[in-house]
């Protein structure tokens, strides 16, 4: 697993030992994603709304440890199951601060090499901010993923 600051992206490449379509499933099923996206010592997510399709809408919500309450949201731009996702990213905290997050899932032997690029960083604050939640995020896809696919 490798999350890193490229130039003026964060990029990111994980395999997964699950087919693409779970990951690709993972990443846009409400029931899935409210499942695994955050940790008792971090944030839990909620109220993921999602019309999957290009120019449809996503957001979801995310109560902090501590108590604070926020949101995201955007815009899906590509849809194209099971290989690409990209969606605009708008964050609460960082009102105005629109990125893009993109997302390659490829067929491997043991089940999917994840590529993820997230770019559009307002500032470089935010870019290593956010490089530190992904390199969070990534781990939690991948052990939800992997635990799945034990069970299944």
């Amino acid at each position: 697993m490798s999350v890193e600051i490229k130039g003026e992206a964060i990029t990111g490449e994980i395999e997964i030992l699950a087919p693409p379509e779970k990951v690709f499933d993972a990443l846009v099923d409400p029931n899935e994603l409210v499942q695994w996206w955050g940790s008792a010592d971090t944030y839990r997510t909620s109220d993921w709304k999602i019309d999957l399709r290009p120019g449809g809408s996503w957001s979801c919500h995310a109560q902090g440890a501590a108590g604070p309450v926020s949101a995201v949201g955007g815009t899906y731009l590509v849809v194209d199951r099971p290989h690409r996702l990209s969606y605009t990213w708008m964050p609460s905290w960082a009102p105005g601060e629109e990125s893009q997050v993109h997302y390659t899932l490829a067929a491997i032997p043991s089940g999917t090499l994840v590529n993820f690029r997230h770019e559009g960083f307002k500032s470089d604050q935010s870019r290593q901010a956010h490089t530190q939640g992904w390199t969070r995020v990534i781990v939690w896809l991948q052990s939800y993923l992997q635990t799945e696919e034990v069970h299944s």
